[in-house]
């Protein structure tokens, strides 16, 4: 038999999470990358020419804005000071790619002309480096993270639970013992999972259709996992945490059926001890009250995930 659940979580809480996680650790070196060196570098001398012919013949810009729309294009050139400026106008490189190519260009002199009137010739005083495009990429891992989160859920149920394998059809889930699936990228796999299964999944309502972002089956239980990587308290983390106090509120009819908060970073180990009356505080009651109330359910960090991972596979279901 499985523990009761508040067993996952108290183990949880005497394990905290650890300050480094290397499955949140990135150090890709894209500075090192010639290729794109060069597109920045030549990004930059087009710029310059740009803002000089903007000065004193309009005329000929057009195949000067060509090749810079051209490295606009390029892999990883968002990590330069040109783009990071564009954040100032209330714009984003996303979007820009987005647009048809007419709208590109006409947004991209638009830009360029503020670029120039109002860092062109700071940054020429204060001259240039590489090491911006390096700290320009450090800056921006944080959102890998999310596929990061996912990534280790997925490793560590292949670690513990031997013989795992990924279930892409509906025949795969019902036949095989053991395996998981993600339901954001097999969306049509999670439908029918819920409609086989009579599963009601009453958090898709709640948060516009949200999918959980992982299922793991365990013979003839399945897990519904939703993940989050918290490391700092605020807001817009307070509602992070809500959102998983409320996705381990769902109740099923039928006891195989356990909705998984997995929550690591370091904002777990607030749980550990604290202050009374605090906002944190709160939380961990909630979630106890939410665990005592729906004893199928679970509220897990690493340590409590991979206990509970080491349970199924010693067969204890």
């Amino acid at each position: 038999m499985l523990k009761q659940n508040l067993n996952y979580w108290e183990i949880s809480l005497k394990n905290p999470e650890p300050i480094i996680d290397e499955y949140y650790t990135f150090n890709k070196l894209i500075v090192q990358n010639q290729n794109l060196i060069q597109k920045v570098e030549r990004l930059r001398e087009l710029i310059t020419t740009y803002c000089v012919l903007l000065e004193i013949d309009r005329q000929a810009l057009g195949k000067v804005l060509d090749e810079i729309y051209m490295i606009a294009l390029h892999k990883n050139i968002q990590y330069t000071e040109f783009i990071a400026f564009w954040k100032t106008l209330d714009l984003s490189y996303s979007s820009f790619r987005q647009l048809p190519e007419r709208d590109r260009k006409l947004m991209l002199h638009k830009i360029l002309e503020e670029y120039c009137e109002k860092r062109k010739k700071l940054y020429d005083e204060l001259g240039y480096s590489n090491i911006v495009v390096q700290a320009l990429y450090d800056s921006g891992v944080s959102r890998k993270k999310g596929k990061a989160g996912i990534e280790k859920i997925t490793n560590l149920i292949l670690q513990k639970l031997k013989g795992s394998q990924i279930f892409r059809t509906i025949d795969e889930l019902k036949d095989q013992i053991l395996g998981y699936f993600l339901p954001d990228q097999n969306k049509v796999l999670f439908d029918k999972f819920i409609a086989n299964y009579n599963i009601e999944y009453r958090f898709s309502q709640t948060y516009q259709g949200k999918l959980p972002d992982v299922v793991l089956k365990a013979k003839d239980h399945f897990f519904i996992i939703e993940a989050k990587h918290i490391n700092e308290t605020g807001g817009a983390q307070d509602k992070q945490i809500a959102e998983l106090i409320s996705f381990i509120n769902q109740r099923e009819p039928f006891q195989n059926i356990h909705y998984v908060a997995f929550l690591d970073g370091l904002y777990f180990n607030y749980f550990i001890n604290p202050p009374q009356g605090s906002k944190v505080y709160q939380q961990k009651e909630d979630i106890e009250n939410c665990l005592k109330r729906n004893q199928n359910n679970f509220f897990v960090n690493t340590a409590g995930f991979v206990n509970l991972l080491q349970d199924l596979g010693e067969g204890r279901l």
